[in-house]
C-alpha cells in the first residue's frame, strides 16, 4: 500500500506542474490575439488612408478557429492551414505602415508568440507523464485490489470497509491522474478537469463586435 501511494504521489505530482502551467495558456492566448487585433487597428490612425480591416477579420477568424480547436472539433493541421493565411496577411497589413517600424516587428512578433503557444498546448495534448510510472501505478493497483480480496479477516465488516473504500480511492486517484494529465480534454465528454476557455471566448467575442 504505501510503494502504491507513493506511485500515485509521484504521478500526482508531475500531472499537477503540467496543469498549472496550462491553466495560464488561454489567457495568453486570448491577450496575444486582442492585442494583435488593437495593434493592427492602429495601422490607419498611424498612415491615414490605409485599410487594415481586412487583417483585422483574418484574426478574429484566426482567434475563433483556435477557439474550435481547443474544443477538439479541428484537427491542428487544418488550425495550421489558417494560421500560415493569417500570418500572410498580417504581414500584408504591416507593410501599409510607413513609418513606426517598431509597430510592424510586434506585429510579426504576437504572431509569433501565438504559434509557439499554439505548439505549446499541442506538446501537452499529445504526451503523456512518464508511461512505464502509469504501467508501474496500475499494476500495484491491481495487486493491492487483489491482496485485499484474498487477504484473511475473520471479521466481514473489516474486510468489506478495506476491500470497498481502499480499492475505490485508489481507483479514483487513478482516474483522476490520467484525466489531469490531458488539461486540454475540452470537447472530450469523459475529462472533467480541464482547463477554463471562458477568458478566451470572451476576448473572441469582443473582437467580434469591433469588426
Amino acid at each position: 500500500m504505501a510503494s502504491t501511494v507513493f506511485l500515485l504521489g509521484f504521478l500526482l505530482n508531475g500531472v499537477l506542474a503540467d496543469y498549472k502551467e496550462s491553466e495560464k495558456l488561454p489567457g495568453e492566448l486570448a491577450t496575444g490575439l486582442e492585442v494583435l487585433s488593437i495593434e493592427i487597428q492602429a495601422i490607419s490612425v498611424l498612415s491615414p488612408g490605409a485599410d487594415a480591416q481586412f487583417a483585422v477579420a483574418e484574426v478574429t477568424f484566426l482567434a475563433e478557429t483556435i477557439l474550435v480547436w481547443l474544443l477538439n472539433r479541428l484537427s491542428t493541421a487544418e488550425l495550421l492551414k489558417h494560421f500560415y493565411f493569417c500570418h500572410k496577411t498580417v504581414v500584408q497589413a504591416a507593410f501599409l505602415l510607413k513609418t513606426d517600424p517598431p509597430l510592424k516587428a510586434r506585429l510579426l512578433g504576437e504572431m509569433a508568440a501565438i504559434l509557439k503557444l499554439i505548439n505549446r498546448i499541442e506538446t501537452i495534448r499529445e504526451t503523456s507523464f512518464v508511461k512505464l510510472v502509469y504501467w508501474l501505478a496500475y499494476a500495484a493497483i491491481g495487486l493491492l485490489c487483489g491482496g485485499l480480496i484474498l487477504m484473511e479477516n475473520t471479521r466481514l465488516h473489516e474486510a468489506i470497509f478495506f476491500i470497498v473504500v481502499i480499492s475505490l480511492m485508489m481507483i479514483f486517484l487513478i482516474s483522476l491522474i490520467s484525466d489531469l494529465d490531458n488539461p486540454f480534454g475540452n470537447g472530450d465528454a469523459m475529462s472533467v478537469e480541464d482547463v477554463s476557455l471562458d477568458v478566451l471566448i470572451l476576448a473572441v467575442t469582443r473582437m467580434q463586435n469591433i469588426q
